[in-house]
């Protein structure tokens, strides 16, 4: 039960760094038609540790309510816990929280061939529940990322990474599958997880995911079958 609990923490977190692109509502797609492949690697090698997704919602409605949080629409119009209000990223829970973290956290690779734009490391890294809000244990709640840009102006963001584990630097140049860092949980972080963003050239926030709430094409190399992770390895725009 160690997801559930930290999917509901994550139910009262605002855990992500970039605001949400506002939202036309469900696109039409046909369910029964193959996914087109898209171009990014899943960020995670480890596949096998990661114990839950919590994605992007689609649903434009900003909700209220003591349950507003678990008002969503995810890529295929489920609720929560396949995401939650607001939410503009792909969060991949770390299975077995912080006795899996300290015991050698999985690293966060470059999910397509990029540019360094920003990064920060140093952080403390062991954000969690702290009755209904999240404690960083009187430390500043900011997050280790990286941010990279693509050929295209396309950026992937990776938050939440662990203290002395981000290895590379504005500037630098990196290749799909090139370690950037390792999951952790840093700044507004309720448990150990990635939060991966897909933004386009104007910003707006992109869901990964190809389904009738998102588009029909997708932007993982190999999206997989639902509730199954995407393949590793990309493909070049």
């Amino acid at each position: 039960m160690p997801a559930l609990f930290a999917l509901l923490a994550l139910l009262a977190c605002e855990s992500d760094p970039a605001p949400a692109a506002p939202d036309e509502g469900p696109v039409a797609l046909d369910t029964a038609a193959e996914v087109v492949p898209g171009r990014f690697g899943f960020p995670i090698p480890e596949r096998e540790r990661i114990d839950a997704l919590v994605g992007v919602d689609h649903d434009p409605v900003v909700q209220t309510g003591i349950l507003a949080a678990g008002l969503c629409d995810d890529y295929l119009g489920r609720p929560f816990p396949h995401c939650y209000d607001e939410h503009d990223g792909s969060d991949y829970l770390l299975d077995g929280g912080f006795p899996a973290m300290d015991a050698g956290s999985p690293d966060v690779v470059a999910a397509e061939d990029g540019v360094v734009v920003d990064a920060h490391d140093g952080e403390y890294d062991r954000c969690h529940v702290e009755g209904t809000g999240i404690s960083c244990d009187g430390n500043s709640g900011i997050a280790n990322y990286v941010i990279l840009e693509h050929t295209d102006g396309w950026r992937t963001l990776y938050w939440h990474l662990q203290k002395d584990s981000v290895g590379v630097a504005v500037g630098d140049e990196v290749t799909c599958g090139e370690v950037v860092g390792r999951i952790g949980s840093s700044g507004y972080s309720s448990a150990p997880h990635l939060h991966f963003e897909v933004q386009d050239a104007s910003g707006a926030v992109v869901d990964p995911y190809a389904g009738p709430y998102s588009q029909p094409e997708s932007e993982w190399a190999g999206q997989g079958l639902v509730d199954e992770l995407p393949e590793p390895g990309c493909t070049q725009p």
